[in-house]
């Protein structure tokens, strides 16, 4: 059986009405004749404007044919149109740079400055052509088909691993949960493979994340300025509290001598208009058109699905943050889809006479990582149980949750940074929960500090790696739900050092922390947790926060349950992963 090499770009689309043997041309630069387009206007009619166009210079034969395709996202039957050039290799080049210029405002092939978007344009979608080996004739035992539907794990070699192990790997390796997740934050999978988007378009989208975020800041700024009382209304006010306190006193002294309770008068409220200043109102209008426009050109740069529904503007610092998870979990998707690739091509090159490796093996090896089952008789097993039942957080009632399993986890990769990691004191073991689509990019690239061009009012405290003392906080970041209700949490030895303890969000960095305050972590304070006398230790000295919740006499704070922040992966030291079963309502045996 014989490997045929595919790529992203290099992927005759399905609908192209052609030869099974036809293909996407390639000219002498090295030049792939395809590209995806993408535009999104939110201002345009009832539903906004939410379309792709795709174009691809087809060789089939000594024929040369332009395919096109086009339409809303997550349309089900786009429109498309095969154009028949003969043998005209000039003339079907033409058809498609003029189709391209007229779309896109920019020549094709691409300059060496490469793509300049046109306002009112269409967006070039870039797609990362890594090469992907893929053998059609076989039934892909290795965990992967053709088209990343679900994966299928038997082979004729047996695993090595423990039970435990390959549970949780083919938790976080299927292809079909994963694509599941990734619909429900409205990624367009249909014209957007996993894996697929290149880093550049990602870096892009977290600018104009970033972008976001500035603006609405601003407009929350000039919003506020706008409940503060004007002169007139703070004197109008004031007589109304001189009135009440008269009319108040007057009430109660004929009260008194009826014997009967006082009941207070409600001051009286001015019913004139709130006057703004014109300024303010038009840069406010000024500013909710540009978070309509810079919305628009995030879901064009990041294809997203909204059916036929208007595509919703992104105008809130907790929309932005899942609009930055999106980006992160595509990130991680990118790290996963690599490590598949390697492995499908590490088993297209082993000799036929070669021992055969499971494909779960496979995936194991290429991750890096220690994993090995934590045995329930081990004394640290009934410690992570207990840290597991008594910090479900009091609120978190909508769910329980069932430990499945404990590996204990190294990463060889954290050896570089042992002696940071030891010379900070304060170790505790902390919670850190994700989506199962990042898992596999988490443990083979470690826990990481959002890149320079994320926002950094996308986060509470700034870009760090947040922890948390309660298993149900973290485990809220799992994501689970009724109909996937399976979870994975990983435990850290996180080195706090000397922590700075905050109330309200507050943008921080090493540095700052450092330079301005001499600490080395954040402490989020929270109105509940475990009391200290409560804790216990793990037996290499590692601090574990178990206990019933308390309060903590904590006042004015913005947090219900602790976040811990560090800003540095050296103090993080990853040390089990937690296989959860989310139980909710009805759902007990």
């Amino acid at each position: 059986m014989t490997a045929r090499k595919k790529t992203a770009l290099r992927t005759v689309d399905p609908l192209a009405p052609v030869s099974a043997d036809a293909r996407i041309y390639e000219d002498e630069q090295g030049v792939v004749w395809h590209f995806m387009l993408n535009f999104t206007n939110l201002s345009f009619g009832t539903y906004g404007n939410n379309k792709f166009y795709m174009m691809q210079l087809i060789q089939d034969g000594d024929h040369y044919k332009v395919f096109r395709k086009w339409g809303r996202v997550g349309a089900k039957t786009p429109q498309r149109a095969l154009e028949g050039h003969g043998k005209s290799l000039a003339k079907a080049l033409a058809s498609f740079q003029n189709k391209f210029l007229a779309k896109s405002g920019n020549e094709w092939p691409l300059p060496a400055s490469g793509f300049e978007q046109v306002p009112g344009k269409y967006v070039l979608v870039a797609l990362d052509d890594e090469e992907e080996i893929v053998d059609e004739e076989d039934d892909l035992g290795d965990g992967a088909t053709p088209n990343g539907s679900k994966a299928n794990w038997e082979s004729a070699a047996p695993s090595t691993l423990h039970a435990h192990v390959q549970d949780v790997l083919k938790l976080i390796c299927d292809a079909d949960l994963i694509e599941k997740e990734v619909a429900a934050m409205k990624l367009d999978l249909k014209r957007l493979p996993l894996g697929r988007l290149s880093k550049t378009q990602i870096s892009q989208g977290y600018t104009l994340l970033e972008k976001m975020a500035t603006t609405v800041t601003e407009m929350a700024g000039l919003t506020a300025q706008d409940e503060q009382p004007t002169q007139e209304e703070a004197e109008t006010t004031a007589q109304n509290i001189s009135q009440q306190e008269t009319t108040t006193a007057m009430s109660t002294r004929r009260t008194r001598r009826s014997g009967a309770t006082p009941v207070p008068v409600a001051p009286r409220r001015s019913t004139r208009p709130r006057r703004t200043a014109p300024a303010r109102d038009k840069r406010l209008r000024q500013l909710k058109d540009q978070l309509k426009a810079l919305s628009g050109e995030f879901y064009s740069l990041i294809p997203h699905d909204f059916g036929r529904a208007l595509p919703p503007v992104i105008d809130s610092l907790d929309e932005i943050k899942l609009k930055i998870d999106l980006l992160e979990v595509l990130a991680d998707i990118e790290i996963s889809q690599k490590l598949q690739r390697e492995r499908r091509r590490a088993a297209s090159s082993t000799p036929s006479d070669g021992a055969a490796v499971h494909p779960l093996d496979a995936q194991y090896n290429l991750l890096g990582v220690d994993l090995e089952p934590l045995a329930e008789s081990e004394p640290d097993f009934a410690v992570l149980r207990q840290y597991v039942e008594t910090t479900h957080a009091p609120t978190h009632i909508q769910y329980k949750l069932r430990i499945r399993s404990i590996l204990k986890l190294r990463r060889p990769e954290e050896d570089a940074f042992a002696s940071t990691h030891e010379s900070v004191s304060n170790h505790q073991l902390l919670w850190h929960g994700s989506r199962l689509c990042n898992v596999v990019g988490i443990l083979a690239k470690g826990l990481r500090v959002a890149p320079p061009e994320a926002p950094t009012n996308g986060y509470m405290f700034g870009k760090g790696i947040y922890f948390a003392d309660s298993v149900s906080k973290s485990a809220n970041y799992c994501w689970a739900t009724p109909e996937q209700p399976r979870g994975v949490l990983l435990l850290a030895d996180v080195a706090l050092g000397s922590t700075l303890p905050a109330l309200e969000a507050i943008d921080m960095d090493y540095d700052k922390l450092q330079r301005t305050h001499g600490c080395h972590s954040l402490h989020g304070l929270g109105r509940m947790a475990a009391p200290a006398e409560s804790h216990l230790k793990m037996q290499d000295g590692v601090l574990v926060p178990v206990g019933e919740f308390e309060p903590t006499g904590v006042e004015g704070g913005e947090l219900l349950y602790n976040e811990y922040v560090v800003y540095r992966r050296e103090q993080v030291r990853l040390r089990y992963l937690v296989a959860l079963d989310f139980v909710y309502d009805g759902d007990e045996e």
